[in-house]
């Protein structure tokens, strides 16, 4: 039966990451998997029987702990679940290692497939291997908030070349963007206007009688430059 890995790196500590992980009542908030946990406190031991619900599902199943060495190893089984095609099994394993910057987890899930549902094997293939990212993404959200919103902000820091250690500040015009320190010069190099020194301002011109177009919108019918053409 195929198994999905991914590893996500996480600026939380390794005991903190198991501690969150080895609560099943937290897997509704990352795990697209888990819809549904009890709201009953289970302490985290190999064995540990806990009621959830299976998105779609509306009755809960049981989720077993199947591994638990704290503070590197964890492991979920859930129930066999049936299916008009056949049964469904799946399975969660949670592998974490220190790092430099916090820690590691490497998430493993195992999906058993029996009867008609090995027909659906590409299509769930197909599914975790789309939510499997977005589950561990979700998971980092949850664990490293602060981290996350100073990730935000910094996608929203004007982007230009950086001089002596200072970035340099940019103005937007229709055209393009100019650098400050441009525009600071021009207007450094400009010539002071005296007054009295002004330029005369223009003779108004006289405004160009307005002419009715031709009725007959031929080839001959546009008067010659210069000429009135009366209709």
């Amino acid at each position: 039966m195929p198994t999905f890995s991914m590893a996500q790196p996480l600026s939380s500590a390794v005991p903190q990451v198991f501690e969150f992980l080895a609560d099943p009542r937290n897997m509704p908030r990352w795990n697209s998997g888990v819809a549904e946990v009890d709201d009953r406190r289970i302490d985290a031991r190999e064995g540990a029987r806990y009621r959830y619900r299976f998105p779609g599902r509306r009755r809960f199943h049981h989720l077993t702990c199947s591994a638990y060495h704290a503070p590197f190893l964890l492991g979920f089984r859930g129930e066999r679940m049936w299916t008009p095609l056949g049964t469904q099994t799946v399975a969660y394993t949670f592998r974490l290692r220190s790092a430099d910057r916090g820690s590691t987890v490497v998430m493993s899930v195992d999906v058993s497939l029996c009867g008609g549902m090995l027909l659906l094997l590409p299509v769930v293939t197909l599914g975790w291997r789309r939510d499997l990212p977005i589950d561990l993404a979700k998971l980092r959200e949850t664990l490293d908030p602060e981290e996350q919103r100073a990730a935000e902000r910094g996608a929203y820091e004007p982007a230009g070349p950086e001089v002596s250690g200072q970035r340099e500040t940019a103005v937007w015009t229709d055209a393009a963007w100019i650098d400050t320190a441009e525009a600071e010069s021009a207007r450094a190099e400009s010539v002071p206007v005296e007054p009295g020194s002004e330029p005369a301002p223009a003779e108004p011109t006289e405004p160009v009688p307005f002419e009715r177009p031709p009725r007959w919108y031929g080839p001959y019918a546009v008067p010659e430059p210069g000429r009135r053409r009366v209709v």
